[in-house]
């Protein structure tokens, strides 16, 4: 049995019909939304918190026949290229396997098509000419609502579908509109884990969306910051929470997506907190953090027994922080000083008493 299951995540932003919104209780203003999912209460693990939309991978994902959809479009294998990165220490999800796409590219398929699945937003193209004016804009597809329902609960019962679906209408996933971001894997003394690679994306536009509701039970777009210090009623986990942290730095889209093709050039790092137990809480450690374990194994359960210090006095001794200390008394907190990420990314905004969803044995995260 495999230690965890392999997932893509998307972070779908949409850009406002208002220049800029001021988010509640923040200085920031913004001119786009994220959307966020809200999972069903009766789901296994993480229930009613929010996600990006995103799902575990499919073999068909990575089938080679979907070699025969793109070249039908004029692609050839040059046009994957920009997909794959040859950076040092290329997280494991991303590992070749013979007789299957590269991951670049079935990841970003799994992404597209768990999107789809989820909300009904179906980021493809029906031409290698279709662009919009805007260099790196993702573009989505209008279906009539009885047809997207229709291959909405297609997709969900076979994931083999969705490339029957691209059939139908004459289109193709629109891997290039996807910029890697990050990789989360869940730390070792939870059970249930996923190796999950974040993409993000930008479209000009709210689309439709209309949720899929065996999994999910609400949607919602807000603003980065409205996500982060006015909605106490929205709870996420850790890598949803850290990583609308970092994108609430950017008030303008054009410049999310400006940073993001940038920054995809240089690939990801893996993230896998590590627990740590004090006094009075505990601490996820993160990859740079000074108390970041010089060696982690990836499959062994792994708990650091500090309990002979408070969160505070262990701050104290930390000159470079990047965690999330939660405290017993319920005060969640990112803490991130000195802390300059080796792929390129920003650190997140420094927050306190944000809503975590609280981890147990069968929790993501």
């Amino acid at each position: 049995m495999k230690a965890w299951r392999e997932s893509a995540s998307l972070i779908l932003a949409a850009r406002h019909t208002k220049r800029y919104i001021r988010s509640s209780s923040t200085k920031f203003q913004y001119n786009y939304n994220l959307l966020c999912l809200k999972r069903h209460r009766n789901s296994k693990f993480l229930p009613n918190t929010y996600v990006f939309p995103g799902g575990v991978t499919d073999p068909s994902d990575a089938d080679l026949k979907w070699h025969n959809l793109y070249t039908a479009f004029g692609f050839d294998t040059n046009s994957f290229t920009s997909l794959s990165l040859n950076t040092s220490n290329r997280p494991q999800i991303f590992k070749f396997r013979p007789n299957e796409l590269p991951k670049e590219v079935s990841l970003r398929i799994t992404a597209i098509r768990e999107t789809f699945e989820e909300c009904g937003v179906l980021l493809c193209k029906q031409s290698q000419e279709d662009r919009r004016e805007d260099f790196g804009w993702a573009q989505y597809m209008n279906i009539s609502e009885s047809e997207l329902y229709n291959w909405q609960t297609r997709v969900h019962n076979d994931a083999r579908e969705f490339y029957t679906l691209c059939e139908n209408f004459n289109c193709y996933p629109d891997l290039w509109s996807l910029y890697e971001w990050s990789n989360w894997l869940t730390p070792t003394h939870l059970t249930e884990r996923y190796d999950t690679a974040f993409y993000l994306a930008c479209v000009s536009t709210v689309p439709q969306t209309i949720c899929e509701v065996t999994e999910m039970e609400n949607l919602k777009w807000d603003t980065p910051g409205n996500y982060l210090f006015s909605s106490s009623d929205v709870a996420f986990a850790v890598p949803q929470q850290y990583e609308i942290a970092r994108i609430a730095k950017f008030e303008s889209i054009h410049n999310l997506i400006d940073f993001a093709i940038d920054r995809s050039k240089m690939g990801v790092l893996l993230n896998l907190p590590v627990k740590i137990e004090l006094q009075d809480g505990k601490v996820l450690v993160l990859p740079g953090d000074s108390m970041y374990p010089d060696k982690v194994n990836l499959l062994e359960k792994q708990i650091i027994n500090r309990t002979d210090i408070t969160i505070s006095e262990f701050r104290d001794i930390s000159p470079i922080k990047n965690r999330i200390e939660l405290f017993n008394l319920q005060v969640k907190e990112f803490y991130v000083q000195n802390f300059d990420s080796a792929d390129g990314h920003l650190a997140p905004l420094q927050l306190r008493n944000v809503s975590i969803a609280m981890t147990h044995e069968n929790s993501k995260l």
